[in-house]
């Protein structure tokens, strides 16, 4: 057992962060402004996420305080509290006597190495990456870069407890040696003791409403196969307490155009965001319909908002989404983002779908980003999984054979699926091997970004070479003009690009010289907010080979034109907005998938059907449309060119307009000719 200072180092421990929160603006202003910020909380006793606070004198231009958010809440500052984030007791404590050493004192309790930096820079000063080096050997880490000590020793600077010396050194100041003799640190031999030793925390019991949930599962198997595989949507950041909000005003009847007129306006976003976001809500079993178009948030959703507890979220969510439990069980060691997106597809489940789960649970503490890209369950998760019922990928195999039926056969592939994949196993490796393919350093990478991005629909031409940039690219807006963006390839060794790999000056250059509109960095990741910060600056967008691999893929399944998949070249929010157009486009062709399979399953029994027949029907189903969403594509359906439906009779509420069905497949083998045809003479073409 151990002794009673070691365990409350252990608890102490498990209670902090591996990461330290970005945090807007350079180190510079870093403590000016986090006192700023708590001021103006405790002087507004709250602001909404879209106000902006006056920074003035500290940094500017401003920022919504929603951008600031991540770092206050996790430092343990601010929390949200109805739609506003507040300051905490944490926070008005330090808003009370702002010093340098109160905030380097939230520092250590919360973020882990903080303090053993500080004193590894007491026992010998050095560079970042001496310290880094020193770090890494004494606790056996596996950071393949210097950013999160560079993080931390920033912060130390910032709040004055090292500072420079020459050739690039850090030493500690007197400032740093009084809170050393304040903080009780850790040593590689006490957090061995801490793996060994078994896990005590104690969780909190969920309540009836949720443990009932569980126990359906876990006592009739054959459910799991009813746990969704839906699209996930949900206003970031701080996405758990969002929903928190949403099914908060949902607690009582509400009417659909109420409750998205709330998200709308709440979380500024356009009515179709918020039409595609039902779906995920009433398959995460968040929200019912108990009337016609009248909803309420269901009792386990109450229970949840009424505990406030992340973890009866995740509970919820368990019960009712696919790979989230299994996710943290796929994660007990540490493994790869894209062993879990391979896993994930066990489960009938993509790389999106996968990503939003895997966000949940770190939000809610379950699992944890060890190093880049790498995901590891916490203890807390470990303790968790117990009481949720697991599923194996054996359960959703009919799933997998049916889903992938339906791809061979709706999608016009003018690709063989095995190049395709060698494709983008060619932009993954090249990506991080500047060698690759015995060429020029990148050359290869080069290729396999124009490769892709020709893939994608847009025009592509690799220029390489000393004083141009890399690639060009080149599209049509909606008007017929033609646009481009200047592409710069970096692949790395050590996956990840810096602010000190790229030249404004060439890419400005680049740029002018091709007349374009845009420029982006492609590499295998970024690291550090410098990067980050400059590249929004700048309007460069910074795009990883992983995301570039998804888009394609995604644009090229949608069919999306490239003046809308060029919106990712476009800084601050280009990517964020082509998910949203994604999420409408896919969510189209599913709901024209269900509106035919709803007539060819209905049409015998009912004769003809109307847009209310089909959203009556259909209320069950996982993606419930609107009466106002299947009018359109009743409408689209039924056009000379489609002619999928016909109408039987008409009405003068467009609503009860009744349509048949007939010759559907000979429609869908007419519009597959013509899309063949359109794609071999645009093969010849080139």
């Amino acid at each position: 057992m151990l002794a009673d200072k070691d365990s409350e180092l252990k608890t102490a421990w498990k209670k902090k962060s591996w990461t330290i929160p970005d945090l807007p603006g350079g180190k510079q202003i870093y403590f000016c402004l986090a006192v700023r910020l708590v001021k103006i909380l405790e002087e507004s006793q709250g602001l909404a996420p879209d106000v902006y606070p006056d920074t003035s004198g500290v940094v500017e231009p401003a920022r919504p305080i929603k951008e600031y958010a991540p770092f206050l809440r996790k430092v343990g500052l601010a929390r949200n509290q109805s739609g506003l984030l507040c300051l905490t007791d944490a926070g008005r404590l330090f808003c009370s006597s702002p010093t340098k050493r109160a905030l380097a004192h939230i520092f250590q309790a919360k973020f882990r190495l903080f303090g053993e930096v500080l004193k590894l820079v007491e026992m010998t000063s050095g560079t970042v990456q001496e310290v880094n080096s020193e770090l890494c050997s004494m606790f056996h880490l596996d950071w393949k870069n210097c950013s999160s000590t560079r993080k931390r020793m920033d912060w130390l600077e910032a709040l004055g407890l090292i500072s420079g010396l020459a050739d690039f050194k850090w030493q500690i100041t007197a400032e740093g040696i009084e809170a050393l003799g304040a903080w009780e640190l850790v040593t590689p031999e006490i957090i061995r003791s801490f793996d060994s030793t078994a896990d005590i925390m104690r969780i909190e019991e969920p309540p009836t409403e949720i443990k009932n949930v569980l126990k359906r599962l876990a006592d009739d198997p054959s459910l799991q196969r009813e746990r969704s595989k839906y699209n996930i949507w949900v206003p970031s950041p701080n996405r758990i307490d969002n929903l928190r909000e949403i099914v908060t005003f949902a607690s009582e009847k509400t009417s659909r155009t109420e409750l998205i007129h709330f998200i709308a306006d709440r979380f500024s976003l356009r009515q179709s965001s918020v039409d595609s976001m039902f779906p995920f809500l009433k398959a995460s079993n968040l929200i019912a319909e108990v009337g016609r178009g009248v909803y309420i948030a269901t009792p386990a959703a109450k229970a949840w908002c009424s505990t406030g507890n992340d973890l009866d979220f995740i509970r919820l969510l368990h019960g009712n989404m696919r790979f989230v439990g299994e996710m943290i069980y796929f994660a007990k060691e540490d493994v790869s983002r894209n062993e879990v997106y391979e896993e994930a597809e066990k489960y009938c489940l993509n790389v999106e779908k996968a990503r939003w789960i895997a966000g949940f649970l770190i939000e809610a503490g379950l699992l944890e980003e060890t190093r880049y890209l790498h995901l590891r369950a916490t203890p807390l998760g470990g303790q968790l999984l117990p009481e949720l019922p697991l599923a194996t990928p054996s359960d959703y195999a009919s799933d997998k054979d049916n889903s992938v039926a339906v791809e061979v056969k709706s999608n016009v592939e003018p690709y063989h699926v095995d190049e395709i994949e060698l494709m983008f196993e060619r932009l993954y490796k090249s990506a991080r091997d500047p060698f690759a393919g015995e060429e020029g350093s990148g050359a290869a990478f080069e290729k396999s970004i124009a490769e892709v991005l020709s893939y994608a629909g847009f025009e592509v031409s690799r220029i390489g070479g000393s004083g141009d940039t890399d690639i060009l690219v080149r599209w049509k807006d909606s008007d017929g003009a033609v646009v481009a963006a200047t592409v710069d390839a970096k692949s790395k060794s050590n996956g990840v690009v810096t602010h000190g790999d790229v030249s404004d000056i060439a890419l400005e250059s680049h740029k002018d010289k091709h007349n374009a509109s845009f420029t982006a960095i492609i590499g295998p990741g970024f690291g550090g907010d410098t990067i980050r910060n400059h590249a929004k600056k700048k309007g460069f967008a910074l795009i990883t080979d992983e995301e570039l691999a998804q888009i394609a893929k995604t644009s090229h399944m949608l069919g999306v034109d490239p003046s809308e998949t060029a919106l990712i070249f476009q800084v601050p929010d280009g990517l964020s907005r082509y998910e949203e157009l994604v999420a409408q486009k896919q969510r189209q062709a599913d709901l024209i998938a269900l509106v035919v399979a709803t007539f060819v399953k209905e049409q015998d029994t009912y004769g003809s059907l109307s847009a209310r027949d089909l959203s009556l029907l259909s209320r069950s189903t996982e993606l419930a449309p609107s009466i106002e969403e299947l009018i359109p594509i009743l409408n689209l359906l039924a056009a000379p060119e489609i002619h999928v439906l016909s109408i039987n009779e008409q009405n003068a509420a467009i609503e009860h307009v009744a349509y048949t069905i007939s010759n559907e497949t000979t429609a869908a083998l007419r519009l597959a000719a013509l899309a063949n045809a359109i794609e071999a003479g645009a093969g010849h073409a080139r």
